[in-house]
């Protein structure tokens, strides 16, 4: 017999940890979707070296430039518009786009929102986690080659005063001398399109169904009793990118709404040329929020729950965070 999804109380940080149950609550519908938060930056490569004008006269895929932009909605709008205060935070979700020298990084967290019910802002932790890569990757203090490392450092100086309590899924993307480095902890992740085509995808990390891995600083002296998983444990990748490719981060609110054939039918005017980076991106925050409150839509999180003896039908409203990069 199904579960219903009541019994889902186990879910986010598992039984021996915290748990919210409006990550799962249907809610109504929102009114307006015209408060998502935007953000674009054109992350252009500096003049050619001496000596490469021959090769970048002639076509080529030689990567010249990474176009990212971010937009995303507060799982809570209710009772109107985001009421973010902080830059590249969306509800428990933050995220950031950044770059040294030619080389380009961007990531994506989730807070885990079920702290707030102990009276701890979700967003304080996975906000802390992604200034903290930021401020490396700004120094240029960071591999770019290891992404699991940037996301080990930053989750150390997270320790430090004022220390945040909470939890946090984490995916960090870099991109260095055309390759995509990767670092996936949890079911925050990315995909990877070239040619209309989806060449690869991350993979979700649980412990089991809707318990993702993730980074967690408990309060002092209550160490035990929470999931609480290391940055080494996420998923790395390499991948050789080209001129076209795209890549879509994001956290669970999106891939928990959208499946890979929404998504690239999305991206096929940015393929085109009839949209840009900016306006694909907000228009996939638009469709995941909007199908996220959709009570008949069969959603990517409904399959998931039923394939696991779980009944959560429709849409699953979440906060909402992705970034979107276009490789030129």
């Amino acid at each position: 017999m199904v579960a219903s999804i009541r019994l889902l109380a186990c879910g986010r940080l598992a039984v021996r940890a915290v748990f919210s149950a409006s990550a799962i609550d249907l809610g109504g519908a929102v009114a307006s979707e015209a408060g998502a938060i935007t953000s674009k930056r054109s992350l252009a490569t500096g003049p050619s070296a001496p000596g490469k004008a021959e090769a970048a006269a002639t076509p080529s895929n030689h990567v010249e430039n990474v176009i990212a932009s971010c937009a995303g909605f507060p799982k809570d709008m209710l009772k109107g518009p985001s009421k973010v205060l902080d830059k590249g935070v969306y509800g428990d979700d933050a995220c950031f786009i950044s770059r040294f020298k030619n080389t380009f990084v961007v990531g994506v967290a989730d807070g885990v929102g079920g702290w707030r019910k102990y009276g701890i802002d979700p967003s304080a932790f996975s906000r802390r986690l992604m200034k903290e890569c930021e401020k490396r990757v700004a120094d240029g203090d960071f591999d770019p080659q290891r992404p699991d490392r940037l996301l080990e450092f930053a989750f150390r100086a997270t320790a430090e005063a004022p220390r945040p309590v909470g939890s946090s899924t984490a995916c960090v993307l870099v991109v260095h001398q055309e390759m995509l480095y990767s670092a996936n902890l949890g079911d925050s992740g990315f995909m990877v399109v070239r040619g209309g085509k989806v060449i690869s995808k991350s993979r979700e990390q649980t412990h089991y169904f809707n318990a993702p891995f993730q980074l967690t600083s408990p309060p002092e002296g209550m160490k035990k009793n929470f999931i609480g998983d290391r940055p080494d444990m996420a998923d790395r990748e390499e991948l050789p990118m080209q001129k076209g490719d795209i890549i879509l981060l994001a956290t669970d609110g999106l891939w928990d709404n959208l499946n890979e054939q929404h998504v690239l039918e999305q991206l096929k005017t940015l393929e085109a040329g009839e949209a840009n980076v900016q306006e694909v991106c907000n228009a996939l925050a638009l469709t995941a929020r909007r199908l996220a409150f959709d009570s008949k839509h069969n959603s990517p999180f409904a399959i998931k729950a039923r394939e696991n003896g779980f009944l959560a039908p429709g849409g699953k409203p979440d906060d909402i965070t992705l970034v979107l990069l276009l490789i030129a």
